[in-house]
């Protein structure tokens, strides 16, 4: 039986799910280039209108992935690093799972080489 998702599940639900957008993965590159943007140049960089940009920018934001500074009219966007870093964290772990693996099944194909060569 599973349990009801945690509210780490819930916020990792949340990040991979903003993450599967191509316009949205490409909005993070773009902010970890340039640190902080406002909202009207990074609707600029995709050609995109602030209403577009703007749902694609929520979106981020529910996840925790971006901050949103208002300073009046001007909303400046940057990565939060820190929520960026809870599905970072989750894949390394399969990440080191499956380098073991691969390590391992490495050194038995090796091993049965050598054992073939003999």
């Amino acid at each position: 039986m599973v349990d009801k998702k945690t509210a780490e599940e819930a916020r990792l639900d949340l990040a991979f799910s903003a993450l599967a957008d191509p316009t949205r993965r490409k909005i993070i590159d773009l902010l970890r280039e340039a640190e902080e943007l406002k909202v009207t140049e990074i609707a600029q960089a995709f050609s995109m209108s602030l209403n577009g940009v703007s749902k694609h920018l929520k979106c981020l934001e529910r996840a925790g992935l971006i901050h949103r500074e208002i300073e009046g009219r001007v909303h400046r966007i940057r990565v939060d690093w820190h929520g960026l870093r809870r599905p970072y964290e989750f894949l390394g772990h399969y990440h080191q799972y499956w380098s073991r693996r691969l390590e391992a099944l490495a050194d038995a194909l090796t091993t049965k080489e050598g054992e073939t060569d003999e």
